[in-house]
């Protein structure tokens, strides 16, 4: 079952994303949303000042109002001010993120997670991009993580489902199957 805060969430950047689509403001909205992020990473007060209960809703939408008039879309701005009035503003960088969740989706491009053991030549991020791209048939927004760990190979992760073609763990099937096999004569 879904906590409350994630309904929230989910419920405010579906809204948001809908009427960001009917408004043809996709990408718009977006662009509003990184400010936004980009303002609350410069000035740590703001969450705070925005989180308050000692500042009066009013007072905080004039700030955001003139910190952000001429900015940001109007949608946009009218989002932030909803979310103001109903003592939302902590629930921004999750709503954030499932704005980009959906926005991704809508446009079929696939976050994927590739881990490797050393860093990758630009030649081979764009081959394993395109390989990618042809498995899941959309664009894909390639992060890469290096793991020394994993010894050689990958390990992919795209949406719910991961594959793991590391040498670590072609070895810990291996000795697994060696394993069994020894125990099976006996």
């Amino acid at each position: 079952m879904m906590s409350a805060d994630i309904r929230l969430r989910e419920n405010y950047a579906n809204t948001l994303f809908e009427l960001a689509r009917e408004n043809q403001a996709i990408d718009a909205v977006e662009e509003d949303l990184e400010t936004i992020a980009g303002i609350i990473r410069e000035e740590d007060d703001l969450v705070k000042f925005l989180t308050s209960p000692y500042f009066s809703g009013q007072r905080k939408e004039q700030f955001m109002t003139k910190a952000l008039s001429g900015r940001i879309a109007e949608l946009t701005m009218n989002f932030l001010m909803v979310l103001i009035r109903h003592n939302r503003v902590e629930l921004l960088p999750e709503i954030m993120l499932r704005y980009g969740q959906l926005r991704d989706a809508d446009r079929r491009c696939y976050p994927v997670e590739v881990t490797v053991s050393r860093l990758l030549e630009p030649g081979e991020v764009e081959k394993l991009t395109a390989d990618m791209e042809a498995a899941v048939g959309g664009t894909v927004r390639l992060h890469l993580a290096v793991n020394p760990d994993i010894l050689g190979g990958a390990i992919i992760r795209c949406g719910d489902k991961i594959i793991d073609n590391s040498i670590r763990d072609q070895l810990r099937d291996a000795v697994k199957t060696i394993i069994s096999q020894v125990k099976g004569r006996k």
